[in-house]
């Protein structure tokens, strides 16, 4: 049962019965304060992070979104809020893109395909500042990664590409990461050294075809 002192539940999913359904899972649980549902507005969602910048809250967090994916929200969601947890939901069954997501330290990884079972055992796990992953996600990454397929780049170089893919200068970038554009260059450069490529063009092809984009 649910007290005044439970974290607030926030489902952000571009898939609006998905996110109607889980909310409805997470609600019946009495495990948060108020369940709240996102569905791919993320203006909103910053500025409702904002307002609640000083309580416990839970992000359930989908991979996928149009367009893009939902990582940058995740260094977002925790430079406003220092309380935040984030629990990646997704359907993804590819280790590499499953590897890609976790060098951004999400404190839970659940499949879409979890039974409720598992998302009470994924909160109260995080409760007790044990980060969780579901057994789906350990038997996808229980098959090793060939060398071939690790992830050269930082979680803030992965972050920084993501801002390049959707076009941003070096400027922009810089004011989406709180960075000096002269690091935001340092950082690019080590990028195409690592994927030995020689414009930004090229490295945006190396990361698709590693799927980090």
């Amino acid at each position: 049962m649910y007290s005044p002192g439970n974290p607030i539940a926030v489902v952000y999913d571009d898939h609006l019965l998905f996110a109607e359904s889980f909310s409805a899972v997470l609600e019946r649980l009495k495990l948060f304060k108020s369940v709240h549902i996102f569905v791919d507005n993320e203006h909103a969602y910053l500025q409702f992070l904002v307002k609640h910048f000083d309580e416990p809250i839970y992000l359930f967090l989908d991979y996928y979104l149009p367009e893009k994916n939902a990582l940058t929200l995740i260094n977002e969601t925790r430079r406003i809020n220092k309380k935040a947890k984030i629990i990646v939901v997704s359907s993804i069954s590819t280790p590499t893109i499953i590897s890609h997501i976790l060098t951004y330290n999400p404190n839970g990884f659940l499949s879409k395909s979890s039974g409720v079972d598992i998302v009470i055992e994924c909160v109260r796990s995080i409760g007790q500042d044990k980060p969780y992953i579901c057994p789906q996600i350990k038997a996808i990454m229980d098959a090793k990664l060939s060398l071939a397929d690790e992830i050269p780049f930082t979680a803030r170089e992965l972050e920084m590409l993501h801002y390049f893919a959707q076009g941003l200068s070096i400027i922009e970038t810089a004011n989406k990461t709180h960075l000096s554009k002269h690091t935001v260059v340092a950082h690019r450069r080590k990028m195409m050294t690592k994927a030995r490529v020689n414009s930004i063009t090229e490295l945006l092809a190396y990361a698709r075809s590693k799927e980090l984009l």
